[in-house]
């Protein structure tokens, strides 16, 4: 495995997206309209921004699969954060579902184990 670079967001971005087209955890969230396609490629933007910020993004050798990781345990409150949410929400999910989002990660959270660092798999 190796580290994704910057440049190799578009690469990861296209594979995941075409990997979770029909996945029904991401389907769960995202709108089910004209643009359902191009907001998908926006969740793994997204996904592999946040990744790179609070964990790391990797790529098998031969750059044909991909693990998004993230560190809870790095996770904070930054401008930069805030502003990948709110694209999230604006260009993604939209707000009508927004509350829906916030209740699944919720639940999500809870499973999460407490007391000690854990690494999570997002993609």
């Amino acid at each position: 495995m190796i580290q994704a670079q910057p440049q190799d967001r578009p690469l990861v971005t296209n594979m995941l997206a075409q990997s979770f087209d029909d996945n029904k955890s991401v389907n769960y969230i995202i709108p089910q309209d004209r643009h359902r396609t191009r907001r998908i490629h926006r969740l793994m933007e997204y996904s592999f921004d946040y990744c790179r910020l609070f964990g790391e993004v990797c790529l098998s050798d031969d750059k044909q699969g991909c693990a998004l990781i993230v560190y809870p345990f790095k996770s904070r409150t930054t401008l930069r954060s805030t502003l990948l949410d709110l694209r999230l929400v604006l260009r993604c999910v939209g707000l009508a579902r927004l509350r829906k989002v916030l209740q699944r990660e919720s639940i999500i959270k809870k499973l999460h184990p407490s007391g000690y660092r854990f690494r999570y798999i997002f993609f």
